[in-house]
């Protein structure tokens, strides 16, 4: 019978409502839902092809295993879905058994349901009492996280979308939103159109989000806690400061005034590499201004001082009292499209669900309970952060890897490192909806996943607004939702007590419980008032209702009850450019392509609209070295080399290269930036430093007067030719 359902968009945090038509088995259009409070019913070119990604010719529609011995280049073998569990449970029951249940790892993804996420962070730390359970959002998100954690005691953005409708100045700071939240900055450059706003942009690229700005600041990457240190000395030195705010409601801004002070606009200059007088441009248009929204993303994320960066963004909005007021606020935009479900349910390999932490003994007492444990069950000690449990791998330590959602040979950094990894487990498990990815061709069992169209679930988004999702189509072959096929090898392990569920609506409630009185309080919700009611935001407590904005009464989750200022010092990149490697590389999205591409890839007209990978360089230093635009280029770090062709443009800073995430190894060799990206990561938050390292570039087969970096190539995969990008 045909009939709409409502949805979301799986792809990135603004989480868009969709209306899907089906007949019951198949989808038979898809539309934006104009009632959805995210998107009003817009959708950008991804989200509008959604259901292109759905019945591809690159689905993975069943189970299948390698033959025992089989080496990386032999086929799969089709499996029916009880063989594959069974031989899953029994390798990681000998594994365990031998090894301990630290030999075993997980890395999740932000494109699971929240369900999925709950039910294998459960069975990794609840049952088979392994915390090595990391997810992407590491490599996105982290930094955020825990910014927000130390300055306001609680992870998840204080502001909603509605302020962005409210705001009459917007600061971007390492977030080009016009293509990577394109719904979203619709509704900002909406109000700098209208001429009820003003805009800065800081970014070392003139993208189109800096194309609407009244004031682009082009930063040398890795120097935004500089500049944002230097904007709160400006505010302080013209008055600026909400001292009863401060007085009221902070602690810590007697060290950070001292620390300001050596931050003057000469200095912020010249270590962010712009003008003087632009930055005071921009630092008056904030002041004057009092409805102030802070957007933030990867550029700042990405960073070894990423943490840092984003406590000095909550600074600002701190000192001038410009937090849970409406228009106003510091708003992480979330890179994936249910990367805040997952940190709510604590899929990060320090985390508990409900914003717990494991190295706290009165949150893992309060999780043993929940899951009806036994006390002492969860490991007292965190499990490896993403990029550790990939050296791990390669050392020996753990011994099998259970990925879901995700392709981390395509999208870890330092892929050589992670390449090393792969090749030494003994069981290597890819749950996927796509097949080949890169990752694939390490993997040992390989299991259907249903997308999010085939399967009820639920997504949060980055104004942590939860949306149910309705089932439009029936998975094809034996996919099965991600969550069962963990429940299927867990209670073959001997864990179906706790681990038996009969529904995605069942997982939420008993997920929903555990965050009763938790910051992220989302114990009124279930499946069927989202269904009646729509999407609603948390908190949400029991006998509370939804709140949209956070913070309102100045009261903060810390032992206090104030919001914390940090003084953080800025620091020069550990590898900065010198003479062998003299640019700086910088990564991140385009428009029309997603992550690893496993979805766009399908859909013809995105790649019409992004064709191909290239790296993006100034023509001043194109010159200087000797190379020409669309010439085939190496892009060397001192951890490996890419391969691309050269895009010349002027919107991008000297000195800086740029080159996008999408492309890996199934278009080319090497044709991936992570081949040279760095794995040094943020101290705190364990992130990967994605936005910044030193390379060379050179023309293919020229090298590098006077000695190259190798790149360490298998006879077998050989340079291939790259095809010409036609931009």
């Amino acid at each position: 019978m045909a009939r709409d359902v409502k949805s979301v968009c799986s792809y990135c945090g603004v989480g868009c409502g969709l209306i899907v038509s089906t007949d019951g088995q198949r989808i038979t259009g898809l539309r934006g839902d104009p009632r959805h409070p995210a998107n009003f019913g817009k959708l950008c070119p991804k989200g509008a092809t959604l259901a292109q990604t759905i019945d591809v010719t690159t689905r993975l529609r069943h189970a299948m295993m390698r033959s025992p011995g089989a080496t990386a280049a032999e086929r799969f073998l089709r499996v029916a879905p009880s063989e594959a569990i069974a031989h899953v449970s029994a390798e990681l029951r000998l594994i365990v058994d031998a090894h301990g249940p630290s030999a075993v790892a997980f890395y999740l993804s932000g494109q699971m349901t929240t369900e999925a996420q709950y039910v294998a962070n459960k069975f990794a730390k609840g049952c088979l009492g392994t915390n090595h359970c990391d997810s992407n959002s590491r490599l996105c998100m982290s930094a955020a996280a825990n910014s927000m954690n130390l300055s306001l005691g609680s992870d998840g953005p204080p502001a909603s979308y509605a302020d962005i409708d409210l705001a009459d100045a917007y600061l971007f700071v390492g977030s080009n939103a016009a293509d990577c939240h394109p719904i979203t900055f619709t509704r900002a450059k909406t109000r700098i159109d209208k001429g009820k706003a003003k805009c800065v942009v800081v970014d070392p690229r003139r993208t189109p989000t800096a194309e609407a700005a009244h004031v682009h600041l082009p930063v040398r990457p890795g120097t935004d806690l500089a500049l944002l240190n230097g904007l709160l000395h400006i505010l302080t030195v013209w008055g600026k400061i909400d001292r009863a705010y401060v007085d009221a409601h902070t602690e810590g801004w007697a060290e950070l005034e001292q620390l300001i002070q050596g931050y003057t606009p000469t200095r912020v200059a010249e270590i962010c590499g712009i003008d003087r007088e632009q930055f005071l441009k921009a630092a008056k248009l904030i002041a004057d201004h009092d409805k102030l929204v802070t957007c933030w993303t990867m550029g700042v994320n990405q960073t070894v001082q990423g943490t840092f960066a984003g406590n000095a963004i909550i600074n600002l909005h701190l000192a001038t009292g410009r937090i849970g007021k409406p228009g106003a606020g510091p708003f992480s935009l979330t890179g994936q499209p249910n990367a805040m479900g997952g940190r709510d349910v604590g899929y990060m390999s320090h985390q508990l669900p409900g914003q717990r932490l494991i190295a706290n003994p009165d949150h893992r007492a309060q999780m043993e309970r929940a899951w009806g444990l036994p006390a002492g069950t969860i490991g007292a000690t965190p499990g490896y952060d993403a990029v550790r449990m990939f050296e791990a791998m390669a050392t020996g330590e753990i011994k099998a890897l259970w990925v879901i959602g995700t392709n981390p040979a395509a999208s870890m950094p330092n892929l050589p490192a992670i390449r090393a990894g792969l090749e030494k487990l003994k069981l290597c498990v890819v749950q996927d909806a796509y097949f080949p990815t890169e990752t694939t061709r390490y993997a040992h069992v390989l299991l259907p996943a249903a997308v999010n169209l085939e399967q009820i679930g639920t997504f949060t988004n980055s104004e942590r607004r939860v949306t149910l999702m309705e089932q439009a189509a029936t998975p094809p072959g034996d996919a099965k939702p991600d969550w069962w096929w963990v429940q299927q090898v867990a209670g073959a392990m001997g864990y179906a007590r706790g681990m038996s569920y009969t529904s995605a609506a069942q997982i939420f409630d008993e997920f929903a419980r555990t965050t009763a009185g938790r910051p992220n309080d989302q114990s009124a919700l279930y499946h069927p008032l989202l269904k009646e009611r729509g999407p609603q935001q948390w908190p949400y407590p029991a006998m509370g209702k939804p709140a949209e904005r956070r913070y309102v009464d100045g009261v903060f989750p810390t032992p206090t009850g104030k919001a914390r200022l940090w003084a953080r010092e800025w620091l020069e990149m550990a590898d900065a450019p010198g003479r062998r490697f003299p640019l700086i590389l910088t990564t991140g999205r385009v428009l029309n392509q997603w992550h690893t591409r496993t979805k766009t890839g399908a859909v013809p007209a995105l790649n019409k609209l992004d064709p191909c990978p290239y790296l993006q360089m100034h023509p001043d230093d194109a010159e200087r070295l000797g190379l020409h635009d669309r010439q085939q280029v190496d892009v060397a770090s001192k951890f490996g080399t890419a391969s691309t062709f050269l895009k010349l443009d002027d919107t991008i800073t000297r000195g800086v290269v740029f080159m996008p995430i999408h492309w890996n190894e199934l278009w080319g060799h090497a044709a991936s930036c992570n081949e040279a990206t760095t794995d040094a990561r943020d101290p705190i938050s364990k992130q990967p430093s994605l936005k910044a390292v030193a390379v060379r570039v050179t023309a293919v087969g020229r090298g590098e007067q006077g000695g190259a970096v190798a790149h360490d190539e298998p006879a077998e995969t050989a340079r291939t030719p790259i095809p010409v990008p036609v931009y």
